[in-house]
């Protein structure tokens, strides 16, 4: 089959788990013998329009800010166009979109089998970021922004939203807990017509090349301290300041362990994260990395001795804890989203009450006191099971095969 598959900015422009999911299921679709067509938007008019990445075409609308939000008809005006101008001489099998926002329906030039991933209600995650702002009261540029676009972005979000699931004849999610949260805000969709397919992954790429004393080693970090890290963006839903106060408390109960935080990612919190650093007195024991490259953040995986996903909201998988698991690292995560089918059944006693402080410095206490305990465990062999891409690339394809009469064959 073609498959021309619709996200904003992937690859090496952006990160976060739609861009890693993207990433992969292209790769496991080409490796299964389809071909692969990727249109998305890019802020960089240096790049080339039309490109090939790991045996994937490559296609870009160039645009001057930001990613293809509700606001932004002309944008999928403009990646619509330049789809139908490929789909002239590639004839594409399957539509698929990892975006409610990039594709305008009456501009097809033919009926096409379309496949709508929800990687998480958009809609949804408007709500709570401006209820963030304003509970907060951090009224930032960025969220000075967001207020003032509110009355407008939420029902055009919702309106368009809509119309991408309803138009869909396929509606895959990667957990309960988006399906539900479909259904919430849609509920005139049926439970049935929404189907769950996790994201698959490769343990191979996580083991280890060399001991974990040697990567330390590399990364400046000691052997007898106990590190703790997470990989997340930036942003008000993630939790990462209920994190920071949970360690530093935690840190502080535990004077007698030395212990280290290391958070992975990029986004608009970075400065109120620093400084909240800086106001607990833990500016040696917590590091903001910042974006760092895949291979980079391997070797914090294998450096550290748990993961944390401290998700305040809106966890409609998280691939971290999968990536963090497939290295042999336990995780401590929040009961938050999609975080108790996919961490819960491997690392039940690491889950927290809530997302709360308290809560996770608890969590946090009971790994430091039950350390040499997780000494040996393997986590890898249990993502290797359950987690293959194989099986879901075969599973969608049994999925389009009964949902549109469009034959399902290998080219």
């Amino acid at each position: 089959m073609k498959w021309a598959i619709f996200i904003p900015r992937i690859l090496s422009e952006k990160d976060g788990g739609t861009r890693v999911y993207v990433d992969r299921f292209a790769g496991a679709l080409l490796e299964s013998g389809h071909e692969v067509h990727i249109f998305t938007t890019s802020l960089d008019d240096s790049l080339p329009e039309h490109d090939e990445e790991k045996g994937a075409a490559i296609h870009r609308t160039f645009v001057r800010a930001g990613t293809a939000g509700p606001l932004r008809v002309t944008v999928a005006t403009r990646v619509t166009r330049q789809f139908n101008e490929v789909d002239k001489r590639e004839h594409f099998d399957v539509i698929n979109l990892h975006s409610a926002y990039l594709l305008r329906y009456g501009m097809l030039r033919r009926r096409h089998l379309i496949m709508q991933t929800v990687h998480a209600v958009v809609t949804y995650e408007y709500l709570f970021t401006v209820k963030k702002v304003v509970s907060s009261l951090i009224f930032s540029l960025d969220g000075l922004k967001e207020l003032l676009s509110f009355p407008v972005k939420l029902p055009v979000s919702y309106v368009r939203e809509w119309t991408s699931i309803r138009r869909a004849d396929a509606v895959v999610v990667m957990s309960e807990y988006v399906r539900g949260t479909i259904r919430r805000f849609f509920p005139w969709v049926k439970k049935d017509d929404v189907f769950i397919s996790r994201i698959g992954i490769d343990t191979a790429d996580y083991a280890p090349s060399r001991s974990k004393a040697e990567t330390r080693c590399e990364l400046g970090l000691t052997r007898n301290e106990i590190v703790l890290m997470t990989a997340r963006r930036l942003a008000p839903r993630m939790g990462l300041e209920n994190l920071i106060a949970g360690f530093c408390r935690s840190a502080s109960e535990n004077s007698d362990v030395k212990m280290r935080l290391i958070i992975a990612g990029r986004g608009p919190l970075r400065e109120r994260l620093a400084r909240l650093i800086r106001d607990c007195g833990m500016a040696d024991a917590i590091t903001l990395l910042g974006f760092i490259p895949d291979e980079k953040l391997l070797q914090y995986y294998h450096a550290a001795d748990v993961f944390v996903l401290p998700t305040e909201q809106l966890e409609g998988f998280g691939i971290v804890s999968l990536e963090a698991l497939a290295s042999n690292l336990p995780v401590i995560a929040t009961p938050v989203g999609a975080n108790p089918e996919v961490v819960g059944p491997v690392c039940p006693e690491l889950m927290t009450a809530s997302g709360s402080p308290a809560d996770i410095t608890e969590k946090i206490d009971y790994f430091v006191g039950h350390r040499s305990a997780y000494d040996g465990k393997d986590y890898r062999s249990v993502v290797k099971r359950d987690y293959s891409w194989g099986g879901i690339v075969e599973e969608i394809e049994g999925l389009l095969s009964v949902r549109a009469p469009v034959k399902v064959s290998r080219r």
